[in-house]
């Protein structure tokens, strides 16, 4: 069962405020792009990647320069990863941190797929869509947080970490790679190269005692979220056929049954069997 494609809503605070600096009008973009505040108050809530989409042509369409994603690039570092920067800085080697990355990056947004590529002397870090191409500013915008972040970690200077980075057609980002003297290609999805070296150097801030926790604090949120879509996915056995509840908690991998009702019950308030019944 596929999640809805989704955004942060913490991500989609930082476009407005960034519009707001740039003297475009919050109220007109929120209203155009059909964003309502009640989606932005909360630190884990999740927008409809399809109206932080609209947002961003919004803006667009509002005057924002086509050097609007990068110039977000400090307050994604900042905001957007709600914490997930702490445990990436705090890993042993760059390989342990961009395997956190990948992991744990559907949790802040599942419109975009992170993937580290291994061969020919060079590891790819590909940022593929899961769904539709993204709007080109936040494709920027993502694209260079990363080429600072990675190069930050390591203590280096973006060109001694980079071999090249391939941007689709329509990116902006070119144009500050170019200026630290990093090869700019053209790809169908942003993708990072450096050497598969780099992987194994260890970083900076690298602290064993905090990435633990953090690590944990992560897989707790990350098992939290599997559960609730297993939930879901029990929602609709009970409505779309005649399951013993029995073999449906099985299915889910709950060894007893009772476990399986405990969380139902907790999740939605009434047992399996009241809402098989229409309770």
């Amino acid at each position: 069962m596929t999640s809805q494609p989704f955004i942060s809503s913490a991500f989609t605070r930082t476009i407005l405020s960034h519009a707001r600096q740039s003297g475009l009008c919050q109220d007109q973009l929120l209203q155009r792009s059909g964003i309502c505040l009640s989606l932005l108050d909360g630190q884990d809530l999740q927008v409809p990647a399809h109206l932080v989409e609209r947002l961003w042509r919004e803006c667009e369409r509002a005057g924002a320069g086509a050097s609007f994603g990068c110039d977000l690039v400090n307050g994604m570092a900042t905001t957007t990863l709600r914490g997930l920067n702490i445990l990436l800085d705090s890993a042993a080697t760059l390989r342990a941190s961009l395997a956190c990355f990948t992991d744990f990056l559907p949790r802040v947004t599942n419109y975009v797929v992170a993937e580290l590529e291994e061969g020919g002397g060079q590891a790819r870090l590909h940022l593929r869509s899961a769904d539709q191409q993204p709007h080109f500013f936040g494709l920027d915008a993502a694209t260079l947080t990363l080429v600072r972040n990675i190069a930050r970690r390591l203590g280096r200077v973006p060109v001694e970490v980079f071999v090249a980075v391939r941007l689709t057609p329509q990116q902006a980002a070119g144009q500050w790679l170019r200026s630290v003297g990093i090869e700019v290609l053209e790809g169908t999805h942003p993708c990072l190269s450096l050497a598969a070296t780099s992987l194994d150097e260890p970083l900076l801030g690298a602290n064993a005692f905090l990435h633990q926790s953090m690590l944990r604090h992560w897989q707790t949120a990350a098992a939290q979220h599997t559960r609730s879509d297993s939930l879901e996915l029990a929602r609709h056995w009970l409505t779309a056929g005649d399951q013993p509840i029995e073999r449906i908690a099985e299915r889910l991998g709950y060894r007893q049954p009772s476990n399986f009702i405990r969380a139902f019950r907790k999740q939605f308030g009434i047992t399996p069997k009241q809402f098989r019944l229409g309770l």
